[in-house]
């Protein structure tokens, strides 16, 4: 689910510091406006107040992440090329990745497969259907929001989990960019933790932006932070 903010956020001007417009690069990058995603990791991002660009190294975003925003760099995510596939293949049960949820749970991602309608799991689907990426499902699982949905078991071997995405606005120049919180999307991974004959867990079936058809935004994929 996708919630949009106000923009009606107080301004707030900020000194420059003595010798920052010397250090600063002097490409035309530098300066303009800069949109991104973070996924919510309880770091605290502020969403009712705007911040610098520079604040995020404060919320545990690398500063080299940092200055190649506050260079208008592209950070993110690979796009995906593959296409549909219209039987499951035979590696549909290799693992993709293997980590461990916030819980110390151990997950995995199975290659799976889609096919281009609403059969299919793992990463296939996630990543041709529903625009997500490995790391994506990672993050959700690891730094699932606070409360009952964060992880929630919905029968047997299989859980929910549920994080938030934000979608952030800077503009102005360098570090220095005044940044707001312009809306919030919910991502949901669905994992199965029934043991298969290679002695570990099925893993992921499928992970989707709630209230979304099909594809997430790609700013969600793109995510700095993941």
């Amino acid at each position: 689910m996708a919630v949009a903010l106000g923009a009606a956020l107080s301004t707030v001007v900020t000194a420059v510091p003595a010798g920052a417009q010397a250090a600063a690069p002097d490409g035309a990058g530098a300066r303009g406006e800069v949109t991104f995603a973070v996924f919510d990791t309880g770091a605290g991002i502020p969403r009712d107040r705007p911040f610098e660009l520079g604040e995020l190294t404060d919320h545990r975003i690398p500063r080299e992440t940092v200055e190649r925003l506050a260079a208008s760099e592209r950070v993110g995510a690979e796009e995906s090329a593959a296409a549909p596939l219209q039987a499951p293949p035979a590696d549909r049960n290799d693992i993709e990745g293997e980590w461990q949820d916030r819980d110390g749970w151990n997950a995995v991602m199975r290659k799976g497969w889609w096919d281009g309608g609403n059969s299919g799991f793992g990463m296939r689907k996630i990543d041709q259907k529903h625009n997500l990426s490995l790391d994506a499902v990672k993050a959700t699982t690891m730094y699932p929001r606070p409360g009952p949905e964060g992880k929630e078991n919905i029968g047997g071997t299989t859980w929910n989990y549920r994080t938030e995405v934000l979608h952030v606005e800077c503009s102005g120049w360098w570090i220095f960019r005044r940044c707001r919180v312009t809306e919030v999307m919910t991502v949901r991974a669905g994992l199965d933790y029934r043991t298969l004959d290679d002695g570990k867990a099925f893993g992921a079936v499928t992970a989707f932006c709630e209230g979304v058809t099909g594809r997430c935004p790609d700013w969600v994929r793109d995510a700095v932070n993941i």
